[in-house]
């Protein structure tokens, strides 16, 4: 915790506040990735959970000094961690079938869905709309242009 700058400590404190619903200074464990995210961390569900974060509310609690520490940890690694542009372009090459960097939107959509990391077909509706992603007159999409959006955020409607 001693690493990070104190304008990082005072964000973390107060989002701590917000998640602690009952004011018993204890938050439940489930809720640590949606914490970090709001920290502007782009964490996983798999490495908060490595750190505590556990799959079903109301089995745990953490104290602010606990999640300072996830916090802290989450906060020096290298930015690599979180996935590149790179990273994401070589993952979405695999369903590029013609190599023209075009993929179905469907066919992307059902992915995002059906990943281990879920998303709700509500948030990948927002994803597009916050992207302006949209299909071409054959449902197909840059995703070269797609994950750049991606990666830029915030989002307009973040500002």
């Amino acid at each position: 915790m001693a690493s990070l700058p104190q304008d990082k400590i005072d964000d973390a404190k107060q989002v701590f506040e917000v998640f602690d619903k009952k004011y018993e200074s204890k938050v439940d464990a489930h809720h640590i990735g949606d914490m970090l995210r709001s920290l502007g961390l782009a964490v996983t569900n798999a490495e908060c959970e490595k750190r505590g974060q556990t799959p079903k509310p109301g089995t745990k609690t953490i104290t602010v000094d606990e999640f300072l520490a996830i916090y802290s940890e989450f906060f020096k690694m290298p930015e690599k961690t979180w996935g590149t542009y790179e990273d994401f372009m070589e993952g979405l090459k695999l369903y590029d079938k013609e190599s023209n960097g075009l993929l179905s939107l469907a066919e992307l959509s059902q992915v995002l869905v059906a990943m281990a990391e879920k998303i709700t077909p509500d948030q990948l509706d927002e994803i597009m709309k916050s992207t302006d992603t949209k299909e071409d007159s054959e449902g197909m999409m840059n995703y070269d242009v797609f994950v750049r959006k991606v990666l830029a955020g915030p989002f307009p409607q973040d500002n």
